[in-house]
C-alpha cells in the first residue's frame, strides 16, 4: 500500500467517523501517510490537499521525500501550531482530529477549533496496525540485520569480556548490514543486571556463571525489528537457570501456537502467563507478553492483560514472556512475528540454546 492509498484510506476513516479535518503531530504518523520522516505538522481536510507544514530547516529534507500529492508549506521561524490552526479554513474545525499533543498544546489550540478538538489516535492505529506487502519486507530485512547482529553478540559474551564491548561490536555490525539506526538502546545486562527487565546504567565485565539477556532491534528503510535471547556463561549450567530458561520457551510456544486471526491480545498474554504460573513462576512476569512492531518499535496490538485489540492477518508482533529473580538473574526470549492466514511466521532467527562455554 502507497503512501497515496493511505492517504485515501485516512480520509475514508475522516468521512466514517464524521472529522472534517485531522492534525498529525507524531513524527512516524506523518512518515506513514507522506514517505518524510521529521518534525512539522500534518494537517488534512476531506475537500482539500494534505498539507505538511515544517520549518526551513527540514524543508529541503521535506522536499526530498514527502509524496507528490502532499503540499509543503514552509513555515516562518515565528511560525507557533496556533498560527497553523488559525490559519486553517473554518470548515476543517467544526470536527478536528488529533493524534498526540501535550496537554499545554491542546489548552493552546482548542479555543481556535469552532466545533471540537477530539483524539483520533485510535483511529490511525486501525490503518497502521495491519502491514502493507511493502513493510512487511522493510521488516523482514530489519529482522534480517538483528538476527545476524544476535549470532554476532551469541559469539562475543564470554568471561572477561565488557558489556558495553558486546553493545559496540553490535552497533558496528548493523551499520554494516544497512541498518540506518538502532530501533531503541541495545541492552546487554549480565549477572543481578539480568533481572532488570530492560536493563540498567552502567557497565559490568561479564563472568563464569553469569546470566546475560540480549535484546537489540534495527531499523531499516524507517522500519523496526525486535529480538531477544538469553545465554549463561560457563559449561557448569545451574540448574534452577535450566529450569526457569525452560519455563520462558514453553510460555513463548503456548501463545505462538495460539496466534490466530480473531483472538484477543490479551488472551494471548493470559497463555503465557497460565504457562508460567503453573510452574510457580507467576510473580516473576512482570510485563506485557508482547507489542506491534513497525515504523516504532513499540506500537499497538498490545499483548497484556489490557490489550483489547483482535489479531489480524499482516500484524507484526512480538512474543517476549520473561521471568525475573530480583537480585539474581532474569530470563526473556524474543521474536518478531508475522501473522500470516495459516499460521505465524517467525521473522527474527537466532538459537535459543542458552548455555555457552
Amino acid at each position: 500500500m502507497s503512501s497515496g492509498d493511505r492517504i485515501e484510506k485516512l480520509l475514508n476513516l475522516m468521512q466514517e467517523n464524521g472529522f472534517t479535518g485531522i492534525l498529525l503531530k507524531s513524527p512516524a504518523n506523518i512518515f506513514y501517510f507522506t514517505g518524510y520522516m521529521g518534525p512539522g505538522l500534518l494537517t488534512v481536510s476531506l475537500d482539500g490537499v494534505p498539507t505538511l507544514h515544517v520549518f526551513p530547516i527540514d524543508y529541503e529534507l521535506a522536499e526530498k521525500f514527502t509524496l507528490s500529492r502532499v503540499e509543503i508549506n514552509k513555515l516562518k521561524p515565528t511560525s507557533t501550531p496556533r498560527k497553523i490552526i488559525e490559519d486553517l479554513p473554518e470548515s476543517m474545525k467544526v470536527k478536528m482530529g488529533f493524534d498526540v499533543l501535550s496537554a499545554e498544546e491542546y489548552l493552546k489550540i482548542a479555543d481556535l477549533i469552532g466545533g471540537s478538538l477530539v483524539p483520533a489516535a485510535n483511529h490511525i492505529w486501525k490503518l497502521r496496525m495491519v502491514k502493507s506487502s511493502d513493510e512487511i519486507e522493510k521488516i523482514r530485512k530489519a529482522c534480517d540485520i538483528s538476527s545476524k547482529c544476535m549470532e554476532l553478540a551469541a559469539e562475543m559474551i564470554e568471561d572477561g569480556v565488557m558489556e558495553s564491548e558486546v553493545k559496540a561490536e553490535v552497533m558496528e555490525e548493523m551499520f554494516k548490514l544497512g541498518a540506518e539506526k538502532a530501533a531503541f538502546e541495545i541492552i546487554v545486562a549480565s549477572g543481578p543486571r539480568s533481572s532488570i527487565p530492560h536493563g540498567a546504567p552502567g557497565d559490568r565485565m561479564m563472568k563464569k556463571g553469569d546470566v546475560v539477556v540480549v535484546d537489540l532491534g534495527a531499523v531499516y528503510k524507517g522500519y523496526c525489528s525486535d529480538l531477544t535471547r538469553t545465554f549463561y556463561i560457563g559449561s557448569q549450567l545451574q540448574e534452577e537457570v535450566a529450569k526457569v530458561h525452560g519455563v520462558v520457551i514453553d510460555a513463548k510456544l503456548a501463545a505462538e501456537t495460539s496466534i490466530t486471526i480473531g483472538i484477543r491480545a490479551s488472551d494471548l498474554h493470559e497463555k503465557a502467563q497460565k504457562e508460567i504460573d503453573s510452574k510457580g513462576y507467576g510473580d516473576y512476569f512482570i510485563h506485557g507478553l508482547g507489542h506491534g512492531v513497525g515504523i516504532e518499535v513499540h506500537e499497538p496490538p498490545r499483548l497484556s492483560q489490557i490489550g483489547e485489540e483482535t489479531i489480524s492477518e499482516d500484524m507484526v508482533l512480538t512474543v517476549e514472556p520473561g521471568v525475573y529473580l530480583p537480585g539474581r538473574f532474569g530470563v526473556r526470549v524474543e521474536d518478531t512475528i508475522l501473522v500470516r492466514r495459516d499460521g505465524i511466521e517467525i521473522l527474527t532467527s537466532a538459537p535459543y540454546e542458552l548455555a555457552l562455554p
